[in-house]
């Protein structure tokens, strides 16, 4: 525990002094100030607690967004920095198992998280309290106002003042500064009402947006251990991908998976691999009226400790066999390794394809033996595409040329079918922005193919 403790200790320094994550937190600061003017045009009935709700909703929707990035950066970049520098090799030749070293990498991921999402809660505190203005005669909440700046022109000051004489690092000061300050004006504020009379504590708070933020917390413990164990073994670029992409697909949830989980067992079990963020999410629910119910968090956290547990096994054990020593040769330019995952992306979407065509049941218009020869040409697809983007990533020089030569057929096949309008059918409307995207792609990947950085990695030479 005493080595768990460290690791993490340091991760969490590491994490709040990353230019990033600053600069994430008070981008979230601007985001959710900006929703209290903008959310004043419902045009309701009821104006006053519409235009409130609305901007509550789209504060939370913000706060889901900046956790998300929080936890992509901070846990890429240490992860990154840790192999880079070779220190995370001096410290597993070290009596600590790379198991140890990955659940310490998670709790100062998760901690760091947790502390900028605390800071944004209370801004989104804050305004909550304060209230959208929608008609003239509603007054401005000036304890907040005057309480809430002060915090922060307070924390801006011992920021600066302790980096100028005391040479305090100024990203990870401001964190804790901040901490400090608003966390202060908050229960100050808590106690004063708005005519700056003193009022019992929590008065104007509102009690039911606080489970939901602890619920929303648990989601940002999740995405702290997807994104450690996606950096296991991906860069920042990716990581941040994957955790866009898990985020997206658990945002949706039972819309994607739902509706197909009965009939298709493939999707049963995305839906399983996949998290369901909508269970940490109660304010999307239109018909949940008065609060949010004990039971429904007890469940969410459970859910949170074992899926959790779940991603971290996963990474733990692709770090056992990650190379951390120099193998002799240069690591791949980015845009290369970024085709070259968005190549395995489209190789594993067809393994999922042929298993959705598998699990569909049979109907006349489906017949079996149509549907298993379509699946196996997807599953040998998959597989050989698997390889070949692998083989690319590494540098294989038959790879390059089959990457090029597939890109420029590609090139050349949208051009001339955008060029001559009787191939491309006038009549479909899709068919010109599918083409150009079409045309777009291949020639991005052509120009990175060219790149005299490319060549070298496939060992061409080049200048």
């Amino acid at each position: 525990m005493i080595k768990l403790w460290s690791i993490a200790a340091n991760t969490f320094v590491q994490t709040i002094r990353q230019p990033v994550y600053t600069a994430v937190v008070l981008a979230t600061f601007a985001l959710l100030i900006h929703t209290l003017p903008f959310s004043g045009y419902t045009l309701s009935v009821d104006y006053h607690e519409t235009d409130q709700q609305m901007m509550e909703d789209v504060g939370l929707a913000w706060l889901r967004v900046s956790s998300l990035l929080i936890a992509a950066f901070s846990a890429s970049g240490v992860l990154r920095r840790e192999i880079e520098e070779k220190t995370a090799l001096i410290v597993l030749t070290k009596p600590v198992s790379r198991a140890t070293f990955v659940l310490g990498k998670f709790a100062g991921v998760a901690a760091a998280v947790a502390v900028a999402y605390y800071l944004c809660s209370l801004v989104f505190l804050m305004l909550a309290r304060h209230k959208v203005m929608p008609a003239a005669f509603d007054k401005a909440d000036w304890p907040v106002i005057v309480l809430g700046l002060s915090a922060f022109g307070l924390a801006v000051l011992i920021t600066m003042v302790g980096n100028l004489f005391f040479g305090w690092p100024f990203t990870s000061t401001g964190v804790l500064a901040g901490s400090v300050c608003l966390s202060a004006a908050m229960v100050a504020i808590g106690f004063v009402g708005k005519n700056w009379h003193l009022v019992p504590f929590g008065t104007g708070l509102p009690a039911q947006r606080l489970l939901e933020l602890v619920m929303m917390l648990l989601a940002a413990v999740i995405f702290s251990a997807l994104a450690v164990t996606a950096s296991t073994r991906l860069g920042q670029a990716m990581t941040l991908l994957v955790c866009t992409g898990v985020f997206l697909v658990g945002s949706a949830h039972p819309q994607l998976i739902g509706r197909l989980a009965d009939d298709v067992p493939a999707a049963r079990l995305l839906g399983w691999v996949t998290p369901n963020f909508t269970y940490f999410y109660p304010q999307d629910d239109l018909t949940l009226e008065g609060p949010v119910p004990l039971r429904l968090v007890g469940s969410a956290a459970l859910y949170c400790v074992l899926y959790s547990t779940g991603v971290l096994a996963l990474g733990v054990a692709l770090f056992q066999r990650r190379e951390l020593e120099a193998t002799g040769t240069a690591a791949g330019p980015t845009l290369v390794a970024l085709i070259a995952w968005v190549g395995r992306a489209a190789a594993f979407a067809a393994a999922l394809g042929a298993l959705v065509l598998v699990s569909l049941p049979a109907s006349p218009t489906s017949p079996g033996a149509w549907r298993f020869g379509a699946a196996a040409g997807l599953l040998i697809g998959a597989v050989f595409g698997w390889l070949i983007w692998g083989a690319f990533a590494r540098g294989s020089r038959w790879c390059y040329w089959v990457v090029l030569a597939g890109a420029a057929l590609g090139l050349a096949g949208c051009l001339v079918l955008l060029l001559a309008p009787g191939l491309a059918g006038d009549s479909k409307v899709a068919a010109p922005i599918l083409l150009f995207a079409g045309a777009a792609v291949a020639g991005g990947a052509l120009l990175v193919l060219v790149l005299p950085k490319t060549r070298r990695h496939f060992s061409f030479g080049g200048r």
